[in-house]
């Protein structure tokens, strides 16, 4: 009996593997894709992680030196507080500049007719040419009506001489210096007072106590 021989197809697609579907296939894609991405955050979080600490382990080291530089310069200036005495000082200091600049203020507010007269009062003073005399004071009173002017001369006639040459100046003609007082010391120079303004009771008896005690 002859053997009988079967040919069998083995590329036929009964005979092939079973094949994941599409849906299944992508969903595996998605789940390595995940994992990647994971595994990749979770070495970058690791990294940050080492590098942030390093820098604070950095700054505790630089904030430790500070402290002990801080601590070295206090021993050095262990007297740094304020005192309190300057401070008060510093306080009224203000108190007087504050009160100064109002007082100047105040003064500005005047007219500009009277500022204009003062001007050549202070100006036509430093024109004479009289020697021996040293103005110690000026002072305009009444907005530019009168003036009162105080220093020393070498010899009385010095300030006669003194009154004729200012009177010949624009802005004293028509002046007429009403208290003219000229008060030997011990000194070379003589103290003088000169005043367009009528004496009063007060200045009469400050006049007569300023003689008696340079014993004229």
């Amino acid at each position: 009996m002859l053997p009988v021989k079967h040919r069998i197809n083995l590329y036929l697609p009964q005979f092939r593997p079973a094949q994941l579907s599409q849906e299944i296939m992508l969903l595996v894609k998605v789940c390595l894709l995940t994992v990647i991405g994971l595994v990749v955050i979770s070495a970058a979080l690791f990294s940050f992680q080492v590098f942030t600490s390093g820098q604070l382990v950095q700054l505790e080291q630089e904030q430790e030196q500070l402290s002990d530089e801080l601590t070295v310069l206090t021993a050095k200036f262990p007297n740094l507080s304020i005192d309190k005495n300057l401070q008060a000082s510093i306080e009224r200091e203000k108190t007087l500049l504050a009160k100064q600049k109002r007082v100047i203020s105040y003064l500005r507010q005047d007219s500009i007719s009277g500022r204009s007269s003062f001007t050549p009062l202070i100006e036509q003073l430093s024109q004479q040419n009289v020697s021996g005399i040293w103005l110690s004071k000026v002072e305009i009173l009444n907005q530019g009506k009168d003036i009162q002017l105080s220093g020393f001369a070498k010899t009385p006639e010095k300030v006669s001489r003194y009154m004729t040459t200012l009177g010949t100046k624009d802005a004293y003609r028509g002046r007429a210096f009403k208290q003219i007082n000229v008060i030997k010391g011990n000194s070379p120079w003589n103290e003088f007072f000169l005043s367009t303004k009528n004496k009063t009771a007060d200045e009469l008896s400050m006049l007569q106590g300023r003689l008696s005690e340079s014993g004229l």
